[in-house]
């Protein structure tokens, strides 16, 4: 079962196309070498480490604008109903929601994660998994 919130669905996406890259690389470099051999680890392991550098990139400039601060709001009911300029009765307004303390603003952050993992961390993860195949299919040949 696969647990993901929010955009942790990409990282499982990232790592099933660097294993479909790692294969493509096999097929392109060395066409006559059978998928059972061990160098085809060294392989997959070059797509994970460019399926890792997709993962940060996505995690560094893409989550970064979806998984931005956004501000804390409650309704409010409004005394008296008013229409609005589209012709709709507004019945509640959204008020912010301020630090009892201070009086700021308060900001919720939305986070993406797999696997209870945040995104950011999946590039590492996958980098290692790519080293670790690239080792043992070195060392397996």
């Amino acid at each position: 079962m696969i647990i993901w919130t929010r955009w942790g669905i990409v990282v499982f996406l990232i790592f099933g196309l660097s294993v479909g890259a790692g294969f493509l690389i096999k097929a392109i470099t060395v066409p006559n070498l059978d998928d059972s051999a061990p160098q085809t680890g060294v392989f997959v392991g070059i797509g994970f480490l460019l399926g890792a550098v997709a993962c940060w990139a996505f995690g560094k400039y893409a989550l970064a604008k979806l998984d931005a601060p956004r501000p804390v709001v409650v309704w409010q009911q409004l005394a008296q109903p008013y229409v609005n300029e589209h012709g709709l009765t507004v019945k509640q307004e959204a008020v912010p929601v301020l630090h009892p303390q201070t009086g700021e603003q308060l900001y919720s952050r939305p986070s993406s994660t797999l696997f209870f993992i945040p995104v950011r961390f999946w590039a590492f993860i996958i980098a290692a998994i790519g080293v670790v195949a690239i080792v043992v299919g070195f060392l397996s040949s």
